[in-house]
């Protein structure tokens, strides 16, 4: 310090300085362990150790917090000290959460390929043809996983959606498989159905073309004798008493039959009862 003529005192400026630095509170440099801790705490925060390593993460961020507390307080020797030993933690933290990101990883990959998997055989199956709404929600399950795989810290969601897709594949496919054998059943019936019909149509087109008529119109020339043996009456002509009977109120006299009468001929009587009324008839005739 100087004396000035009227007696006043001069700092030097170097001390000038040094009192304004302290007036003024100038901050200390942090130390480098404690920006290294912070550095590589970030890191480890990078490389999800929130997902992957939670418990640990919890443990170390209360250490870390403690240390750049102290820095805060300008208590930098106690916050670099602090800092010594979490270097070590944080580094450890860093690779358990990369190494648990790793199998995750692993497990999400092996998931998806299962998931694409069960849609290949969902495919196989028709299963758009059969289930297009199970296939839907499958196909959309599977574009979640496929888009979680982007993110690193979501490779545990993406195995669940993998999961959930590849269950969702295999529940469609079967149920599509199900709803293709119903549908295969009811065409085969269906045909089935065609079939027998057609069938049917085709037995009585038969008869009716088989079919001997219920009626005949006495021609120039006929008896009834005649007349009983053609193929489209009875096929026999010891049979003419019972067309006689049958038709009892035109025929007076069976041996008198005139051209265009029309007579009746039974078609409702068994083997047995034609033969039964036949010896009865005989006795008549």
């Amino acid at each position: 310090m100087t004396r000035t003529r009227r007696g006043t005192i001069v700092v030097s400026s170097w001390l000038a300085v040094a009192l304004a630095l302290v007036a003024t509170g100038c901050a200390k440099k942090l130390p480098q362990q404690v920006t290294d801790v912070n550095r590589a705490l970030a890191q480890a925060k990078d490389n999800c150790a929130s997902v992957y390593a939670a418990d640990a993460l919890g443990q170390v961020q209360g250490k870390v917090d403690a240390m750049n507390g102290l820095a805060d307080e300008k208590k930098m020797k106690k916050a670099r000290k602090a800092a010594e030993p979490l270097a070590a933690e944080v580094a450890s933290l860093d690779q358990q959460a990369q190494q648990a990101r790793d199998r995750a990883k692993a497990d999400a990959e092996a998931a998806l390929k299962a998931a694409e998997t069960a849609m290949e055989q969902a495919r196989q199956a028709e299963t758009a043809t059969y289930n297009a709404s199970g296939m839907s929600q499958a196909e959309g399950k599977l574009a979640e996983a496929t888009a979680a795989m982007k993110d690193p810290c979501k490779y545990a969601s993406a195995k669940t959606l993998a999961d959930d897709a590849a269950r969702q594949a295999a529940s469609a496919r079967e149920a599509a498989l199900a709803e293709k054998k119903r549908r295969e059943e009811e065409q085969r019936l269906a045909e089935e159905e065609r079939r027998r019909r057609e069938e049917e149509e085709r037995r009585l087109a038969e008869e009716r073309a088989n079919a001997k008529p219920a009626t005949y119109v006495v021609q120039r020339g006929d008896c009834l004798w005649n007349i009983s043996k053609m193929d489209s009456v009875y096929q026999n002509p010891v049979y003419w008493p019972i067309l006689a009977e049958a038709n009892s109120g035109k025929i007076s006299n069976p041996d008198l039959i005139y051209p265009n009468q029309e007579f009746t001929i039974p078609r409702d009587l068994t083997d047995q009862q034609m033969m039964d009324r036949l010896y009865r008839l005989w006795a008549k005739y």
